[in-house]
């Protein structure tokens, strides 16, 4: 009757559990896929702009469009932007016919930047033979009449902005246009759905690829599409092969497979339970804890191998599966200090997730009639000497070459694909380039913004700095009037040189014309309102490797991969600095006295500098997520010294097939191709490995059981 019982208590659980993760799902949905949220710890992404900066490309494709022959190449981007779903993405072509009837209707308002230089310094001679060497240009634009701007100081505005004036690009003999796929409502929308509509532009891409025309996808949602489409993939194969280890190694110790269905109840109350804790507790679902929930199969079986294997379920053994819970959790619960989203969701999720194992294995398994083992490994000591020294050798060599590398690219690394489409995009449509920093200005109306970007952007010129902003295509209504007035100078001083070109009535009507200000509604430009923030911030992009300074207190300079390396050696210093400490708990609270603890830290030790000279070795650099996973490799492998001096019979298959499932997961893990999750698992892999063999050496001796007091 008491089993009965805590069986309909059981199923009601799963049954609350399962109900809430389908509602999720289905009403909600919203799993994070921004990378860079993921990895930037979350006070950092509040008090910064960094965000803010990386959600203005969030919403953004990329799409080049190239051909062999130019007159295909209209037809190419028609058939792809028909196809388009329109209610989902608005097409983003800069339309420039709006602005440059603005500037044609004023031409005296929009000077470039060396004109201004130029009348500002009274050159007006080597002014008038700029003009007439344009004039005289057969591929000039001459845009104007000479009787309303007779200096083409509209040609040589729009001539020194970027390519958005340009329609289409030659690049050794092949033709490319782009244009701008932005998601409406990209706030509003669920992952799902979201993924859905990119798998269709994905779709369509394919569909009008051939060998004269090609089409090449860039920007934020295709990189995350990829790297999520690709993580479910990777769940799907490491759930796959992490069961088949288990029911191959179940089946070998047990001759039977009934002793699974217990064990997977409990693995997905365990990932029921963490799901549930994480998403009450965080407001979105991070896509790369879903893939790294996958190694609570590995870890949370631990438990129900050490429950089948031991000789009776009592005090003793309840001591030592709390104990290795506790030392288990405790460095997982560690990563929640270090502000960073993901790290704080797998602490979550898996300190939830192995608590709910570990009641399920104390509560529920005695209400099972699991087999006795039929079977047992001899484990060859000469072998595992072998392969340790092996270990230890690579490792020192690891050190030779050890350094942290706390930029982006040690976490992400897109694919050559996606690689060469960013380039591709970045060189047709001149809009960004590999050294780009951004200031931000702050404004409280458009005029204000204006004024300080010019402010700061005449700062830049003078440093022959390039860059892109706002200012640079909309002058404020100062500087629209201080750009009249020397050119109006200009006029009385030089245009009589035109008497060539002009009547006399239309030199005077040139030198009478008065000041009108043009005005801008930069929402009637898309182009324009992508240099828009957040309201009131906007957005001045530099091209240059060089750091800017810029010594306003409305500016602030943001170098996104600079100020995250900062962030990220931050806080790899900060636990490099308590990791002794957690050595130090551990020699404290283990229950078998200081000198036997300290045996017991031995192999934990070993792994984890194996571990770290082995990922050195390999990866030439290790990151903060390397160095987390040192934490980890504490926690897991602290589980085997003290099912060691546990001293039950069966205990060293125990521990074999609990280390071989759990860094088979990781090892599948490293393999995903997600740089970041691919670090920290090697470290893991190697540090769980080599902990195995050492505590197997060190610690399997005939006293091992006096160790218990």
């Amino acid at each position: 009757m008491v089993h009965q019982i805590k069986f309909l208590k059981l199923i009601v659980l799963f049954a609350i559990m399962a109900l809430f993760v389908f509602l999720s799902f289905t009403l909600k949905g919203n799993v994070e896929t921004n990378l860079l949220k993921t990895i930037l710890p979350s006070d950092i992404a509040a008090s910064t702009d960094i965000i803010p900066i990386a959600d203005k490309s969030a919403s953004v494709i990329k799409v080049v469009f190239e051909t062999d022959a130019v007159q295909n190449l209209d037809a190419l981007k028609d058939s792809f932007i028909s196809s388009v779903d329109k209610s989902y993405f608005e097409i983003n072509k800069p339309d420039v016919s709006n602005l440059l009837n603005q500037y044609l209707s004023h031409p005296a308002n929009f000077l470039s930047d060396s004109a201004r230089e130029l009348l500002k310094n009274e050159k007006y001679d080597e002014v008038y033979t700029r003009s007439l060497q344009a004039l005289y240009n057969p591929a000039a634009l001459q845009l104007t009449s000479m009787d309303k701007d007779p200096y083409l100081f509209v040609d040589d505005f729009i001539l020194s902005r970027s390519k958005m004036f340009q329609s289409v690009n030659s690049i050794n003999d092949r033709y490319y246009d782009f244009i701008s796929l932005k998601i409406k409502n990209k706030e509003g929308l669920s992952p799902d759905l979201s993924n859905k509509k990119i798998a269709e532009i994905v779709e369509l891409q394919k569909k009008l690829t051939n060998s004269s025309s090609k089409i090449y996808l860039a920007g934020s949602p295709v990189h995350s599409y990829t790297t999520s489409t690709n993580s479910v993939v990777s769940i799907n194969i490491i759930c796959f092969l992490s069961t088949l280890l288990i029911a191959i190694m179940t089946y070998y110790y047990f001759r039977s497979i009934k002793v699974l269905i217990p064990i997977a109840a409990s693995i997905i109350f365990g990932m029921l339970a963490g799901y549930v804790a994480t998403k009450l507790w965080f407001d979105n679902f991070q896509i790369i804890t879903m893939v790294f929930s996958t190694t609570l199969i590995g870890i949370g079986i631990d438990y129900s191998y050490h429950y089948c294997f031991s000789d009776k379920f009592d005090k003793t053994f309840i001591k030592n599966l709390s104990l290795s819970l506790f030392t288990t959790i405790v460095p997982f619960a560690l990563l929640y200090l270090t502000g960073i989203e993901l790290l704080k969701q797998i602490a979550v999720f898996t300190v939830f997730g192995l608590s709910a194992i570990y009641l399920f294995v104390v509560i529920f398994y005695p209400c099972f009639d699991f087999p006795k083992p039929e079977k047992s490994i001899n484990f060859p000591q000469k072998m595992y000497k072998i392969t340790l020294i092996i270990f230890v050798i690579l490792s020192a060599a690891g050190y030779v070459r050890l350094h942290f590398n706390d930029s982006l690219t040690a976490l992400y690394t897109p694919s050559k694909k996606l690689l060469h489409a960013e380039k591709l995009f970045n060189e047709v449509s001149g809009d960004f380039s590999q050294n780009t920093q951004f200031i931000t200005i702050k404004g409280n109306s458009l005029e204000e913004i204006l004024e300080k970007e010019e402010k700061v952007s005449e700062d830049l010129v003078k440093k022959n700095i390039d860059y892109l902003a706002l200012s640079k295509f909309v002058p404020s209504g100062a500087r629209q009037e201080e750009n009249f007035e020397l050119v109006k100078e200009l006029y009385s001083q030089n245009l009589d040189n035109f008497k060539g070109f002009l009547t006399a009535g239309q030199i005077s009507r040139l030198k009478k014309q008065t000041f009108a200000r043009v005005d801008f509604d930069i929402e009637n430009y898309p182009y324009l309102s992508d240099f828009i923030l957040t309201p009131g911030t906007s957005l001045i992009l530099v091209f240059s490797p060089e750091n800017i300074n810029v010594n306003e207190s409305f500016a602030a300079v943001v170098n996104v991969q600079q100020d995250i390396a900062k962030y990220m050696k931050k806080y790899r210093e900060i636990l490099f600095a308590i990791f002794p400490f957690v050595f130090l708990t551990l020699i404290f609270i283990v229950l078998y006295g200081l000198k036997k603890n300290i045996k017991l830290l031995l192999p934990p030790v070993l792994g984890i500098f194996c571990a770290t000279g082995l990922s050195s070795l390999i990866f030439g650099e290790l990151n903060l997520f390397s160095f987390i996973a040192l934490y980890l490799v504490l926690g897991f492998t602290m589980d085997y010294s003290i099912f060691r001096a546990g001293g039950s019979r069966h205990v060293e298959d125990a521990i074999f097939i609990s280390a071989l499932t759990t860094a088979f997961s990781f090892l599948l893990l490293s393999l995903t191709g997600f740089k970041l999750l691919g670090s920290i698992s090697l470290v893991l892999f190697c540090g769980i490995l080599v902990s195995y063999m050492a505590g197997f050496l060190i610690l399997n001796d005939k006293n091992l059981n006096s160790m218990v007091q």
